[in-house]
């Protein structure tokens, strides 16, 4: 499979934190980036996966009209 080109801008602090780990494994920041973009991407995929299904099942009959509180008391701002 071809290798893409993808330029990214990050962070001061987290590429601090990706120089430091790379001092530490003696890894190159670009393949540090690169393990941790593919390790949280399966996670992330099934996640927005699972959200479009439960937002999928919002239906006209599931949502309820505005609740009124009343007045606010106290601090409370709305």
């Amino acid at each position: 499979m071809p290798n893409k080109k993808l330029s990214l801008e990050i962070s001061e602090s987290l590429y601090k934190k990706l120089e430091e780990l790379s001092e530490l494994t003696e890894e190159k920041i670009e393949n540090l980036a690169i393990q941790m973009i593919a390790s949280s991407t399966p996670k992330r995929i099934e996640n927005e996966r699972r959200l479009n299904q439960m937002l999928d099942g919002i239906t006209p009959e599931k949502l309820h009209d505005e609740i009124d509180f009343g007045e606010p008391v106290g601090c409370e701002i709305w």
